[in-house]
């Protein structure tokens, strides 16, 4: 088994989604909950990050007790962009096809940590290439699923997206050939070159139904700022980009403080100390510089109140949040928000 990484973690939508389709096979939630390593709490929030071998344990259960049934095609219509958190929303509201599937590429590791995902134009065919790890290679299942959520979410995007002009797969054929032509329209080609689709590059030029431009740049930048703050810290960092690191994690469980953070590295308060004095810095100026970052980002939210932003970053009376941020900006956070700004 690979070993586990800083960003092995992914929506906690994803096997909130595959539990929900394990239902729609006579299984039992709970069961499915506890098979999955999660706690309900921690399947509360959909945009919450979680386990990502999560998804594998699920799917182990699933290719046990169900070895003959096409899973990955069957599931694939389940898909939709809330199963993929904002990374699905900012994609449905890309100007057109082929926007939405380089979005998707850039940013899919937000959604799949250890997927990659490629696109190739050339004048008149376009291929979008499917890779991951050998696990999820050798189940093939979720493989297939993922090519199928492409077909499907073409089609919804854009009715009129024509089909592939070939579809293909590493591994053989698993189903009898006709499911598959069913699903994707197209030839299905197995124990190929790559895994993926070939289609015309024209395809990708068509519009998507329904998608608003600004809410779309509003999203993108959401998903930006997302996996700026996915990025992991190398080891060999200075400390005040570690001290950094380990106080924007600790804002969300309420361990930002400077013992919890000196524990977290492995120092004692007084070395962190010590050791942000020689960089010409202090705790109190490392938080504030984490916390100034956070409410900008934090307040594209419009969903969410300053109260509550508040809160999230630390501040246990609002009045200091208001003070701190004029401070950082020269106006309110409500001032900030004004589209003026």
């Amino acid at each position: 088994m690979p070993a586990s990484s800083p960003d092995d973690v992914v929506f906690a939508s994803l096997p909130l989604a595959v539990i929900a389709y394990c239902a729609t096979l006579g299984l039992d939630p709970r069961e499915m909950i506890e098979v999955s390593g999660l706690t309900s709490d921690e399947l509360r929030d959909p945009d919450a990050l979680v386990d990502y071998e999560s998804l594998i344990r699920l799917w182990e259960v699933l290719l046990a007790r169900f070895p003959e049934r096409p899973l990955g095609l069957d599931y694939a219509s389940y898909i939709t962009p809330t199963t993929l958190g904002v990374l699905g929303y900012a994609c449905a509201h890309a100007k057109d096809l082929g926007a939405a599937v380089e979005l998707y590429a850039r940013h899919c590791r937000l959604a799949d940590p250890r997927l990659v995902l490629t696109i190739e134009r050339g004048d008149d065919v376009a291929r979008i290439t499917f890779s991951h790890e050998p696990r999820v290679e050798a189940m093939a299942e979720p493989i297939e699923m993922m090519v199928a959520a492409l077909a499907f979410t073409s089609r919804r995007m854009n009715p009129s997206s024509p089909p592939p002009h070939e579809v293909c797969f590493r591994h053989p054929r698993r189903h009898p050939l006709a499911r598959y032509e069913q699903i994707f329209e197209a030839p299905v080609r197995f124990s190929a070159g790559f895994t993926g689709v070939a289609l015309s590059t024209a395809s990708l030029s068509l519009p998507i139904m329904g998608a608003d431009p600004r809410v779309g740049r509003y999203l993108q930048q959401q998903v930006e700022a997302l996996q700026a703050t996915r990025e992991p810290v190398p080891a060999g960092a200075p400390l005040d980009a570690r001290v950094r690191e380990t106080i924007d994690e600790g804002l969300v469980t309420g361990a930002s403080d400077q013992a919890a953070v000196a524990r977290s590295l492995g120092m004692s308060s007084r070395s962190l100390q010590r050791g942000l004095q020689n960089l010409g810095t202090s705790f109190s100026e490392q938080l504030d510089a984490v916390r100034r970052e956070r409410s900008l980002l934090l307040l594209r939210d419009p969903e969410r109140s300053v109260r509550e932003i508040a809160f999230m970053l630390g501040y246990a009376d609002p009045r200091a949040f208001y003070r701190a941020f004029r401070r950082w900006t020269g106006h309110t956070p409500a001032e900030h928000r004004r589209p003026s700004r």
